[in-house]
């Protein structure tokens, strides 16, 4: 009886230790399954903040094109010529006369 009473605690100590090592696998696998989880949500938050910088850098970009365009004579002639109606001295302007209905 002695001998069965040993394999008997053997076998479970066997036991013991497969469920261990079956617990262990599952935490891990759990955890690796939360990783790729959050690993593909910061990737495609990444994609994301690259479009947008993308388009900053686009508008940043129309911007300056914007700037120097306002700061040339030309824009200053047309902005008093359309918002205030000046003319230079010797213009001469000539107005439509729109028909009544």
């Amino acid at each position: 009886m002695a001998r069965k009473k040993k394999k008997e605690r053997k076998m479970t100590g066997f036991g013991l230790l497969v469920l261990l090592t079956a617990v262990l696998c599952a935490f891990v696998l759990y955890g690796t399954a939360g990783l790729r989880r959050d690993r593909n949500e910061k990737l495609e938050r990444q994609r994301e903040l690259q479009t947008l910088i993308a388009e900053q850098k686009d508008r940043s970009e129309k911007l300056d094109i914007r700037k120097d365009y306002t700061s040339t004579k030309k824009f200053i002639e047309e902005m008093a010529r359309k918002v205030l109606g000046l003319v230079y001295p010797d213009e001469i302007l000539f107005e439509e006369n729109q028909k009544e209905q």
